[in-house]
């Protein structure tokens, strides 16, 4: 590995660093803004406010107060006249010398500015409207079903010999409850099935209008984080028409867009099918081979393929020859932009050689880091391009070949799932939705702590700055900026609720010494009370660094795939 090499390796694990100091160091700044509003509020003495970390580079004193920039400005912190419990004289204008009601006000003051902003940033997402990413985040996070039809967890494709089918689950199966917990959504439900790998589980579906019991086992894979359960089914999706060519098999046939396929040679289908190269390789697993299922029994029927179709309340069948056209998408500014390739052009060699899905995919496997020659089609007329390694680009997605994804047509029609569409609230319904979204965001950290607490979740499956800078870092990249504002939102609330548990060092350990000095009558000695501190900070850094540990491995293990 050479220089270069190693720094590029190297430089997504910083990105993912800054990702996650900067908001980070944003909600921490302003929950120490509220500590400092509230002491000055009561009298209590604050000797400095920074803005950043380590040593100082400019401030200037204003009153009992040193406003200050830090080397690092990430974050700030506020240090109150003898808050430390060595420094205490008992003079007036300490911390310690402030009634327990002054200094609880002022200890409850940082978690209840990082909740308001949670509120604040809630309204705003609220108020601009939220897309489908944004959707599939609150839902996730929050157990919400916002934009999608009241249908619950419905399954579609199962792997033949996987636990879910051995279990007893049937595709069309509506989940009831799992572990005896309601299955909110999808993430919910594959949340109990991950954290609990070679575990029973209880799994109540609806079938036919009945309930019924299954048990089923959760198989063990490993993953960056530990074990992690996999039942081998999928969430249940429609296939819509999204695009049809005009003169197409398809459009002559009378589909239109919208029209949802229901059959395929009279086969239900519960999942839309992909047709792309990427199903013949071994990263699609196991629904790659039911991809490849429906693929092949397409192909057995080109002269005359019976659809299934329903359009509103209508159901009817229609005949159409199979017709294959592999339409490319171009990351712009990528090597096969630069080679002249445009979105929409029809693949139809690699390397002189007329290809189809299979047969891409082996080509491709067996051309790599070698120059190519790519047989194209735009508006009738065939092109050649070719394309070399020697010149990729920069800008070429990871996930795509020099910068080109394929869309495989089936008889001039692109099949995808319905598309949820943005959501759009008036000024007094993001007011209400965002609340609510606040209150589910509070219920379900609180019901992942528990779980924490009880042992039903291990530590190693939560997230530190890496990971939280890492998945920052994934939403700049795909997602829209009103979703990433959310996520930090729901960090703020994070940040909010932690701070409030009992932990010595925390705002709520504070909280707990005041409520132990309300009932003895006195307070917690100071010797106590340093003692107890510095044995939680060697805790909280233990687990910290734990966390971390389990941050670096996902992230290496995203580097390598």
């Amino acid at each position: 590995m050479d220089i270069l090499e190693l720094i590029l390796g190297v430089f997504p694990i910083i990105k993912a660093i800054l990702l996650a100091v900067i908001p980070l160091g944003f909600l921490i700044f302003i929950h120490e803004l509220g500590h400092f509003l509230a002491a000055k509020k009561v009298g209590i003495k604050v000797n400095t406010f920074s803005i950043g970390f380590g040593p100082k580079i400019v401030g200037y004193k204003h009153g009992d107060t040193e406003y200050r920039l830090s080397v690092l400005p990430f974050g700030g912190y506020v240090q109150m006249e003898g808050e430390n419990p060595n420094e205490q004289t008992g003079a007036e204008g300490e911390f310690a010398s402030a009634s327990l009601g002054k200094r609880a006000f002022v200890v409850i003051a940082g978690p209840a500015v990082n909740l308001l902003f949670g509120v604040l940033v809630y309204w705003f997402v609220f108020s601009v409207g939220i897309n489908a990413d944004a959707i599939k985040l609150i839902n996730g996070l929050t157990g919400q079903t916002i934009g999608l039809e009241d249908k619950g967890v419905q399954i579609g494709m199962i792997a033949d010999d996987g636990p879910g089918a051995i279990g007893g689950v049937m595709p069309n199966d509506t989940v009831v409850s799992i572990d005896g917990e309601p299955a909110i959504n999808w993430i919910r439900f594959t949340e109990v099935i991950t954290l609990n790998p070679e575990k029973e589980l209880e799994l109540v579906v609806e079938r036919d209008g009945t309930q019924k019991t299954l048990t089923v086992v959760p198989e063990a894979v490993e993953a960056s984080r530990g074990k992690a359960g996999k039942l081998y089914v999928s969430l249940k999706s429609d296939s819509v028409v999204t695009e049809i060519d005009p003169e197409s098999p398809a459009s002559q046939a009378g589909i239109k867009l919208g029209d949802y396929i229901d059959t395929i040679d009279g086969q239900k289908i519960y999942n839309t099918p992909y047709f792309g190269p990427e199903i013949w390789g071994d990263n699609f697993g196991w629904i790659g081979k039911k991809h490849q299922s429906i693929y092949n029994k397409i192909e057995q029927n080109r002269d005359a393929l019976v659809l299934g179709i329903i359009r509103g309340d209508e159901k009817f069948t229609v005949q159409i020859p199979v017709q294959w056209n592999m339409k490319v998408v171009v990351q712009e500014n990528s090597t096969a932009f630069k080679a002249g390739i445009r979105s929409e052009d029809i693949l139809v060699t690699f390397n002189g050689k007329t290809v189809d899905s299979k047969s891409l995919y082996s080509e491709i496997i067996a051309s790599a880091n070698q120059t190519v020659t790519l047989g194209i089609i735009r508006d009738g007329e065939r092109r050649t391009v070719t394309l070399s390694p020697t010149k990729k680009s920069k800008h070429d997605h990871e996930s795509t070949y020099y910068g080109l994804r394929w869309y495989n047509f089936l008889s001039g029609m692109l099949l995808t799932e319905p598309e949820i569409p943005t959501q759009y609230y008036t000024f007094f319904g993001a007011i209400t939705n965002g609340l609510n979204t606040h209150w589910l965001t509070c219920t379900s950290i609180a019901r992942i702590l528990k779980k924490l607490f009880v042992g039903e979740v291990s530590a190693k499956h939560l997230s530190g700055p890496f990971g939280i800078g890492e998945m920052t870092n994934r939403m700049f990249k795909s997602v829209g900026l009103n979703t990433v504002l959310f996520f930090i939102g729901f960090i703020s609330i994070n940040l909010a609720i932690v701070n409030l548990l009992p932990i010595p060092i925390a705002d709520g350990g504070h909280l707990l010494f005041f409520a132990l000095e309300k009932i003895r009558g006195r307070p917690v000695s100071q010797k106590a009370q340093a003692v107890i501190q510095q044995v939680s900070i060697v805790l909280i850094l233990a687990l910290f660094l734990y966390i971390t540990w389990y941050d670096l491995r996902s992230l290496f293990d995203g580097l390598r795939n």
